[in-house]
């Protein structure tokens, strides 16, 4: 025979679930305390007597999303599942689903930052035309020199600002200089200590993720670094960087040239950023985005369900050892 205990759970559990009542109403209409429906709710999933099942494509993508924030405490994650796409479209897609989940952090935002790179340029390119006339953009680092202007900061920030209807600032300076002389001189005038200034206290920031091994890397493409930076970044344990800041794998900056060189807020500027946004589809850069994200340098993501899966397995290795 079944107890009154176990009617009691399926009762709240089908006036709940297939009734679509509110736990108060069902509290109210049984005589029961709110706490007590809640927890019969409980009781029933625990007992096996509901099972909830999730009819949705997006149904692992999401669950890899909610692992991702609690593992690493992230702010907010979107995962792509890219078990039935093509390589060319993972790209494509992988932009436009960054821009669906951070829209709404950015309509908030009335200062954002922009590094540089090429997935910038493309998030840019793909970013709808809104109205945000509050909003200012803002560059984060100086430019890269005269080839692929597109993919610089200060372009990406004009290019955005217009399709935002926002204002813009720039930051008038190289990213690298060749001393620390040069670096002081130009940091000291007051129009570019401000840009430098507001890029630490932006609201949400969209930086890129990088490593100087990879074959395509971008800034060995235009020449900001080349193969003697390259071996020089190894010796001191480089594993990638974010807005030209090269780090280590446990996230802190590497002494070396170009981190005392460059112009544009270091990675300790950064990690106070409220949200620090990075979009990653690359098997290559895996490793730069693990330690990214564990080291708190970015707090919010947007990668595809391969990147997720071997994130929280490194996580749960590292954990366990």
């Amino acid at each position: 025979m079944v107890n009154q205990d176990d009617r009691d759970l399926v009762r709240v559990a089908t006036m709940y679930y297939k009734e679509d009542m509110k736990q108060s109403d069902i509290a109210k209409q049984l005589g029961f305390s709110r706490q007590l429906v809640s927890k019969y709710l409980i009781d029933a999933r625990n007992n096996g007597i509901v099972d909830i099942n999730i009819n949705s494509s997006s149904a692992y993508s999401v669950q890899l999303e909610i692992k991702l924030q609690k593992a690493f405490g992230l702010k907010r994650a979107a995962v792509l599942d890219t078990s039935y796409l093509k390589d060319q479209e993972v790209e494509k897609l992988i932009i436009q689903m960054a821009i669906s989940a951070f829209k709404k952090d950015i309509a908030k935002a009335k200062k954002i930052g922009v590094s540089w790179g090429k997935i910038l340029r493309r998030l840019t390119d793909e970013y709808p035309y809104v109205n945000q006339p509050d909003t200012t953009i803002i560059p984060l680092i100086g430019g890269m020199g005269s080839d692929q202007v597109e993919v610089h900061s200060n372009q990406i920030a004009y290019d955005l600002s217009r399709k935002m209807r926002a204002k813009c600032k720039y930051l008038y300076v190289p990213a690298l200089v060749e001393s620390k002389e040069t670096k002081r001189n130009l940091v000291e005038n007051n129009t570019v200590k401000d840009v430098l200034e507001d890029g630490k206290n932006v609201d949400f920031a969209i930086v890129g993720v990088a490593t100087p091994f990879s074959k395509n890397n971008t800034m060995t493409k235009i020449g900001y670094i080349n193969q003697e930076d390259i071996a020089d970044l190894a010796k001191v344990d480089v594993v990638g960087d974010i807005n030209s800041r090269f780090f280590d794998e446990s996230g802190n900056e590497v002494s070396c040239r170009i981190n005392e060189n460059v112009i544009g807020i270091d990675l300790q500027d950064i990690r106070n950023i409220e949200r620090v946004c990075a979009i990653c589809f690359e098997e290559e850069k895996k490793d730069v985005l693990y330690t990214a994200i564990d080291s708190k340098i970015i707090n919010c993501v947007a990668v595809t369900d391969e990147l997720a899966e071997y994130l929280l397995s490194r996580k749960e290795t590292e954990l366990n050892n």
